[in-house]
This record gives C-alpha cells, sequence and structure tokens, in this order.
C-alpha cells in the first residue's frame, strides 16, 4: 500500500507513525515536506520528497486572506508534487496531512479515491486569538475569523479529521465535532521516564548556546523552563521576572532555561529588537545571581530529558493555546511541576494534586508559591496520564487506519 505524510515540517507529529509503517516492509511510505534539510534525520522505510511553492502570497493581497492566499499557494505546490510522483507510478491509497495552512486543500481533486486523514491543531476564536498579538480590536477579530478558512476547507474536505487533545476539538465548531477523533502525538515514555536517583548524584547538561557543560551538584536547587520561544504566549515574561527575584532570594539556585530566543507564534518586546529576554534583563539591570540564570538554546534530547528528570521544579505557563508537548515529556519524565492552571493544562499528570499550580496574572503570589516550594525541597513526582503514552496513540492510529480502509472496501 502506498501512504502519504504531507507536512511543512518534518518529521513533526509524524514521527513515530511513518516510522511504525515505514519498518513493516509491506508499505511504500513517502514524507512531502517543505522543510530543505529533511534527509539530514532520515527514517528507515521512508522516502523523502519535497515540495516548494512556486511564489509568495502577494503583498497587495488584502490582509485578512494573506493566510487563505498561502494556504492555496500550499496546496497547488503538493498537488504538483504528488502529480508527478503519480505519474512516476505512486498510488496513494491513504494520505495523512498537517491541515490549517492549506496543504491538503486539493487532495481530493486530484486523488478522489485515496483515504484523507487531516491532522488538526488549532481553530481560531478571538478568546484565545487575542493573545497572539499586543493589540486586538475589531480589525484583528476580523482577521482572525477569515483566518479559519483554509482550516474549515481542509477539514470540509477530509474524509476524516485528528485532534491531539479535547481541549484542542472544543475549539472547532460543534458542527463539525462528529469528524474529529482525538488522538494525541504521542510521548515515548520509555525515553521520558523517572530517575528516583538522579538527585544523588552529579549530572552534566549542555545546550547550543553553551561553550562548556552545565554541571549540577546534588547540593543546588534547578528551577528550569523550556520554550520554542521567549514569548507572552508561554508566560515567559511571567517566568523570566519571577526567576530574577528567586535567585535573589537562593544562593544554591541554579534557573535553566532551554530553548531560543524568539517569537514563535506572539508578539515582539516593545524594544530590543523585540526580544522579551533581553527586554526584561535589561529593566531589572544588575541584580545578585544574575550568572546563575542560565539560557542554553535548545538542547539534545539526552540533555534536556535530563533536565526534567533532575529539577527542583520545572515551570509550564501558558496562555489558552495548543499545549506544548514539553509539559507532556516533563509530566513523563517526573517532573516536579509548577503550571498555570487553564483547560489547556488540565487532566494532563496523573494526579493535579501534584502539580503546583499558580495564576500567570497575579505574579506577587505567583513568586510567593514558587518560593515557598523551593524551600520546602519536595520530593513528589509527577506522572504521565497511559492516554498519552506513544503505545496507546500508535493503538489509536491503527485502529483508525484500518476502519477507514474497511470503510473504503465496503463502498467498492
Amino acid at each position: 500500500m502506498d501512504i502519504v505524510f504531507i507536512h511543512h515540517n518534518y518529521p513533526a507529529q509524524f514521527k513515530h507513525l511513518a516510522a511504525a509503517l515505514g519498518k513493516t516492509g509491506n508499505h511504500r511510505v513517502i514524507f512531502l515536506t517543505n522543510r530543505e534539510d529533511a534527509s539530514k534525520e532520515p527514517i528507515k522505510g521512508v522516502e523523502i520528497k519535497h515540495f516548494e511553492l512556486h511564489r509568495n502570497a502577494n503583498p497587495q493581497t488584502h490582509h485578512y486572506l494573506i493566510a487563505t492566499e498561502k494556504a492555496v499557494l500550499s496546496g497547488q505546490a503538493v498537488i504538483r508534487e504528488l502529480h508527478g510522483l503519480i505519474l512516476d507510478g505512486l498510488n496513494p491509497e491513504i494520505i495523512i496531512s498537517h491541515a490549517g495552512m492549506g496543504l491538503g486543500l486539493f487532495i481530493k481533486d486530484l486523488i478522489p479515491h485515496s483515504i484523507h486523514i487531516g491532522f488538526f491543531e488549532w481553530y481560531f476564536k478571538p478568546e484565545t486569538a487575542k493573545w497572539l498579538m499586543v493589540d486586538f480590536q475589531l480589525n484583528q477579530k476580523l482577521a482572525t475569523r477569515t483566518r479559519n478558512l483554509p482550516i474549515l476547507e481542509e477539514l470540509n474536505s477530509c474524509d476524516i479529521g485528528v485532534v491531539p487533545t479535547q481541549w484542542q476539538k472544543k475549539q472547532f465548531p460543534n458542527v463539525y465535532h462528529h469528524k474529529l477523533k482525538i488522538i494525541f502525538d504521542g510521548i515515548d515514555q520509555n525515553f521520558f521516564n523517572i530517575d528516583k536517583t538522579i538527585d544523588q548524584r552529579s549530572i552534566r547538561i549542555r545546550g547550543e548556546e553553551n561553550d562548556k557543560d552545565i554541571i549540577i551538584q546534588p547540593k543546588e536547587k534547578i528551577l528550569s523552563y523550556a520554550t520554542r520561544g521567549m514569548e507572552t504566549l508561554r508566560g515567559f515574561p511571567e517566568f523570566l521576572n519571577m526567576a530574577i527575584e528567586c535567585v535573589q532570594e537562593f544562593d544554591n539556585l541554579k534557573v535553566i532555561i532551554a530553548g531560543r530566543d524568539r517569537r514563535a507564534y506572539s508578539y515582539d518586546a516593545p524594544n530590543i529588537n523585540g526580544s522579551w529576554k533581553k527586554y526584561i534583563l535589561e529593566k531589572h539591570g544588575d541584580f545578585l545571581g544574575q550568572e546563575r540564570i542560565i539560557f542554553s538554546g535548545l538542547m539534545p534530547y539526552a540533555h534536556y530529558k535530563l533536565l526534567l528528570q533532575r529539577s527542583n521544579l520545572h515551570c509550564y505557563f501558558t496562555r489558552p493555546y495548543v499545549t506544548s508537548w514539553s509539559l507532556f515529556e516533563a509530566a513523563s519524565s517526573g517532573a516536579r511541576l509548577c503550571v498555570n492552571k487553564t483547560e489547556a493544562t488540565s487532566g494532563i499528570v496523573e494526579s493535579d494534586k501534584n502539580v503546583i499550580w499558580v495564576d500567570l496574572d497575579n505574579q506577587n503570589k505567583m513568586i510567593e508559591i514558587v518560593k515557598t516550594n523551593l524551600r520546602q525541597e519536595s520530593t513528589q513526582r509527577n506522572s504521565l496520564r497511559k492516554e498519552f503514552y506513544l503505545a496507546n496513540s500508535m493503538k489509536q492510529w491503527g485502529d483508525l487506519i484500518n476502519s477507514q480502509i474497511s470503510k473504503k472496501r465496503i463502498i467498492e
């Protein structure tokens, strides 16, 4: 059977599923991506192919429709590449595409007999979209609603949609809920696991921005944070302000921040070239313990896991939006967690009682809670709910694909 995955990124959410299908040797598995360096991360049994947009969206296009035009261009790019592969003998029976940016818009027009599964992450609504921009007035509300046009058309045209969590499904209009099945991406609990002895030994970790290893001794306290982007959507300003307060009180505290100084989703800082990291550090000036706030950049997964396992308190903050993998990975690693309570962050750990819950909008109270927890040296670890385990996700994907194949055969 010929199976095609389509994603701007690679391997992204399809890493484990593509690998599972590729390793059987029973299928031809294609991964169609826009990522130019994808071949540096080969997956056994998976062929990597590329698509390219023939132009960018026209800057003269109405700004409400820039995302829609880019979605159409992306859909065209995918179809051009797929058409060429079909001419070379490919017969895609199952196509799984990352939805929302137009990649799956025209799948059924080119290959009507295929089973098309769309993987959906988000539907934009004013009450959540407001966190993505510095000013959210009527004009921004209208632009946000039209951003959903390609999302709705992909959802309408695919055979079935998949969303990772109940929270994400809840964002979509009720009329489409029957078409959306919940399957989380899956956390490899055999890798992200609990190390009960890690507090008793020295460990070394390093990120892309470190010239030498970060050495963590048993006597040291670690406050940690991990993020794709240091931005308002992920509560980074609140975290860094809190961390600066904490290092001044605890002389054996190291703050380790894994991630890059960028905005993946939300808006720039008022100055310092938009960097919230530089903006907040400049605002505080020189302070006691500033050398113990360590920015690592991105970390190799093995080092990142050690950080989660060892941290005395790992903070995951977010405004109501797509919940990052890092919270699930931290829970699976037994991290001692500090999380701001939202619908998006609830129901992930095995027991909510083990989480230090805070309110991002009450900075003083949050700082007080975190300092109290660091003083107490809690040994209480968290665990991930089993429904988010990789093995469970793979089973759900297998059941879904098999059910769709059966439906197709009945129709035929």
